[in-house]
């Protein structure tokens, strides 16, 4: 091991950084048809039960046109297990829990359904983080 130490260092940007995660709209690129890309973390929670399909957020104020990406991460209630949406965590035992979005265009909401085994995942916080086009 070394002694020698690093630190990392904040620096201000302009907030139009692919890079940039927020729970405000932000503006992160430009789509192939030249319009702008903007991504929105929403923070929320899992409903307890699973298996059913659920609302997550109502993004409707946001004039979505095309969406581009629509992911996240979930953390289990014992703060042990870190998992991404739009994936699964299969394990030698068997299905653990998995995570199933997308976006109602009529509705402007964003609908999830899950699979919970052992009921780590009931009501766990998740944030959905969505990039997307306006109309």
């Amino acid at each position: 091991m070394t002694d020698k130490k690093y630190c990392i260092q904040l620096a201000e940007c302009d907030g139009n950084s692919k890079d940039v995660y927020s729970f405000d709209e932000v503006e992160i690129g430009t789509w192939v048809d030249g319009k702008s890309i903007y991504r929105k973390v929403i923070p929320g929670r899992l409903a307890v039960e699973d298996g059913k399909k659920y609302t997550f957020a109502n993004v409707s104020d946001l004039k979505i046109d095309k969406v581009i990406d629509l992911y996240g991460n979930m953390v289990d209630k014992n703060n042990l297990f870190q998992v991404a949406l739009s994936v699964s965590i299969n394990r030698p035992e068997g299905m653990y829990a998995a995570v199933n979005m997308y976006y109602g265009m009529e509705t402007g909401d964003i609908y999830y359904s899950f699979l919970n085994n052992k009921g780590d995942y009931s009501g766990c916080a998740a944030n959905v983080i969505i990039e997307y086009t306006k109309k």
